[in-house]
């Protein structure tokens, strides 16, 4: 084992010292020694001679994939001629910036006009800077590796040539370099031209930035109240007189010289809204004259078929109003949308039946409403619209006082009466304030007032509009013939416009109001804005949003648990003749699944996790298994006679000493009705638990016994075939079983008889019972039979002589 051990460690230790000898040697190499290994290295990297070649071959291949690539980029020339566009169009809204500012006159209207600009130019520069930008980085790529490329070809010459080398080889390399320096010439001119093009775009976009940026400080300050309430000139002052000078009759005419029409570049931008617009008006027209004879028969849409271009312009303008205000638009088309819409819902609505002083409210608002646009379209100056605002304020308390009085008298509702006195004094408040020199406060107040209340207005007829279209649909034949549909179409439609009406006030009307005030600056922040408002609940965000879909939900399962119960009832089960009790039953628990359903949904939209919400349900069954264990009980009773069937709705049962109808099986308790019509709730436990006779669970039959005493003496088949007789000659008894009549004893003031019948309905004893009497009694009339009534015969056994009676004396 020693000598082994030996002879290992004679091996081992050589090698060790070897190895590490050459490790040490290697270190102290000098770096200078290198430089023949990296030599090698890079002629290793070189290709193989066969590969040059090919290499050469498929660089040529790639020089005509970038000329054709290269080819398709976008044409420089028509994105100078784009930038040059924006350029000119920011050039009008600078300039009249600059006058707004040397004017003091920071009307928020115009700079929301502004801001529109500037944000329609925006997203026009964005548009087209976005393929450029994304060229020039393709270009940046592909200069990268043909640089590389070329940095390749120029390793491998010098590797692979020396001097007096193979000619062919030459020529390869030097065609390898003229492709290369080809392809960066190609991609070096390319660039250059996108550069130069992307520096003004540069330009352009500092200009962008720059006007946004002032225009947001000046629409803050017209927000802020030091400029709503700013100190103008009264107008009984010298001051305000002495702005009606030539200066200002200038500024007038160059209003209107300088009013901006649609264009060439009008069309470019809103050509498609406007063709979306007068498409939809035309559908609305085209529907409303091949639908006219059928909508002149509809209740909401009668007055519609009457005025159907109208119609067709007011329904295609407002649905796409948005769409306007989105993109934003000149002051003379939203003056000509304006005068469009208002004039067609003048029109729709002097169609309608309502009040004289009503339809003078809708006209006197689209006057003022148009006239305001005209003005504004006009930039109007400023002492001018002052004027115009008084007197337009002074015409509406005139006018609001005397419709108020007419409301009174023909005795309407107070809100009408109210709501105009309300207006008068808003009115009111405006001349005050243009009188007292506040005109920020009182344009404020004037243009937000008008412009709200033909929103609400148009509104209201817009959805109107929507619910007449909603009842027409539904009124088609195809589905009429569907008794879902036929029977309760009016619940139908009340249940849906109902949920429209809700989400349409809350996600589009409240929003519009709110941006018509100055809370916002768009639709869409405003939307945005009113559903990011809510509260924390813990670590959870409950917002409006949330709030509006969850509730959105639940009405949804409600009103589709209810749809698809009617369906089942009236469709489904009934064709399939299931018995009406089966058809509650199954209705009720798809309405339980749909409402649970429903309810889970809710939840995890308003943002509670899956499993927090099975960790908070497991809490509340603990707590409902300690605190509710009655109204657990009867829920589970409830699901028991679901599915058991014990009862039934419509059967009869034996409540106490009277006869109640089963009328509703609910989840906690069941609703019975008696023949009183008072209704009797009974928990679900106690009809589980306790012993209830159901008369109805299995038939309607019912047995009815009519006991029958006679007098001694009586001929007694005679008397039951009178009682059979009477039996069998009603129709709500049934003939099998027969009836049948017995004679059960001999009484102590009559022979008893009990004739016993089957009625075929239960709920027809009482009735059945009645007439059985009143055929008995006239029966035993005609045959002379004595109904016994009871007798008693008195045994005197002593009597005192002194009562005992006499016959009285006839003598003198």
């Amino acid at each position: 084992m020693r000598h082994s051990a030996e002879k290992i460690l004679r091996i081992v230790l050589p090698i060790t010292i070897l190895l590490l000898s050459s490790r040490v040697l290697a270190q102290e190499q000098p770096a200078g020694d290198q430089s023949p290994e990296a030599k090698i290295d890079v002629s290793m990297s070189a290709p193989d001679l066969a590969d040059i070649i090919p290499k050469a071959t498929k660089l040529s291949a790639d020089l005509a994939t970038l000329e054709n690539r290269a080819s398709g980029v976008p044409d420089v020339s028509e994105l100078e001629k784009k930038y040059a566009r924006i350029e000119e169009n920011l050039k009008g809204p600078a300039a009249q910036l600059q006058q707004i500012k040397d004017a003091k006159d920071g009307r928020l209207e115009k700079l929301m006009e502004f801001m529109k600009v500037i944000k329609r130019e925006k997203e026009s520069f964005e548009e087209i800077s976005r393929p450029l930008s994304e060229a020039i980085r393709q270009f940046g790529a592909w200069r990268n590796a043909w640089q590389a490329e070329k940095q390749h070809w120029n390793q491998w010459q010098s590797a692979l040539i020396e001097d007096g080398d193979l000619d062919q080889l030459k020529a390869t390399f030097e065609k390898a370099q003229v492709t290369i320096d080809k392809a960066l010439e190609i991609i070096h001119s390319q660039l250059n031209s996108m550069l130069t093009v992307q520096a003004r775009a540069g330009n352009i976009q500092v200009q962008i930035i720059a006007l946004g940026a002032e225009i947001d400080s000046l629409i803050l300050a017209a927000r802020s109240a030091g400029v709503r309430v700013s100190i103008s000139p009264p107008m009984f002052s010298s001051r305000y007189f002495s702005q009606y000078s030539n200066e200002l009759w200038y500024a007038l005419q160059k209003g209107l010289a300088e009013i901006s029409w649609p264009d060439s570049r009008f069309l470019d931008e809103q050509g498609l809204i406007v063709f979306l617009n007068v498409f939809f008006s035309l559908v609305v027209i085209i529907a409303v004259y091949r639908n006219r004879q059928v909508l002149s028969d509809s209740k909401r849409w009668w007055f519609a078929a009457a005025r159907p271009f109208s119609a067709g312009l007011f329904f295609g303008t407002l649905a796409l109003m948005w769409f306007y205000e989105y993109r934003g638009f000149q002051d003379t088309w939203g003056f000509f949308i304006t005068m469009v819409a208002g004039i067609s819902f003048a029109r729709l609505t002097g169609a309608l039946n309502v009040a004289f002083w009503k339809k003078q409210f809708v006209y006197g608002l689209i006057i003022v409403l148009t006239v305001t646009r005209l003005l504004q379209a006009i930039a109007l100056p400023l002492p001018l619209f002052r004027l115009y605002t008084v007197l337009a304020a002074l015409a509406g308390i005139v006018f609001c006082w005397r419709w108020a009085a007419e409301s009174g008298r023909q005795n309407e509702p107070d809100f009408y009466h109210r709501l105009l006195r309300v207006g008068a004094f808003f009115f009111a408040l405006i001349i005050i304030a243009q009188i007292w020199g506040k005109q920020g406060l009182a344009e404020f107040l004037f243009l937000s007032m008008i412009r709200s209340t033909a929103s609400v207005l148009g509104f209201m007829l817009f959805m109107y509009m929507v619910r007449g279209s909603l009842e027409w649909v539904l009124r088609r034949p195809s589905l009429q013939r569907t008794s879902f549909f036929y029977s309760d179409i009016d619940a139908i439609i009340r249940r849906v416009t109902l949920f429209m009406d809700v989400a349409l006030c809350g996600l589009l009307l409240l929003p519009a109001n709110l941006l018509i005030w100055g809370i916002f600056d768009s639709l869409p922040a405003a939307i945005k804005g009113l559903l990011a408002l809510g509260f924390n609940l813990g670590s959870q965000r409950i917002s409006v949003g949330l709030v509006i879909i969850s509730a959105g939900i639940l009405y949804g399962s409600f009103l589709a648990s209810w749809m698809v119960q009617k369906l089942l009832m009236d469709e489904v089960l009934a064709r399939r003749r299931v018995e009406k009790g089966v058809r509650v039953s199954i209705a009720r628990l798809v309405h339980y699944v749909f409402i649970f359903i429903g309810f889970v949904l809710a939840l995890l939209a308003l943002g509670f996790e899956f499993t927090k919400l099975t960790i908070m349900l497991s809490a509340l069954g603990i707590g409902i298994g300690f605190g509710l264990q009655s109204i657990v009980n009867n829920l589970v009773s409830g699901l028991i006679l679901l599915f058991e069937r014990p009862v039934r709705v419509g059967d009869f049962i034996e409540l106490g000493e009277k006869w109640a109808e089963i009328k509703k099986i609910g989840l906690r308790a069941t609703t019975v009705q008696t023949f009183d019509q008072a209704d009797v709730i009974i928990p679900n436990a106690d009809l589980v638990t306790n012993q209830v006779i159901n008369w109805t669970l299995s038939n309607r039959r019912v047995r009815l016994i009519i006991p029958v005493g006679v007098a001694y003496g009586s001929d007694i088949p005679l008397v039951m075939e009178t009682l059979l007789s009477s039996a069998k000659e009603d129709s709500k008894i049934a003939k099998a079983p027969a009836p049948q009549v017995l004679f059960l004893k001999f009484g102590e003031s009559a022979l008893e008889f009990e004739l016993r019948v089957w009625v075929l309905d239960a709920e027809e004893r009482l009735t059945v019972k009645s007439e059985l009497h009143q055929q008995i009694d006239r029966r035993f009339r005609e045959a002379q039979i004595e109904i016994a009534f009871p007798q008693r015969d008195l045994h005197l056994r002593s009597v005192d002589e002194s009562v005992t009676l006499r016959p009285p004396d006839t003598t003198g």
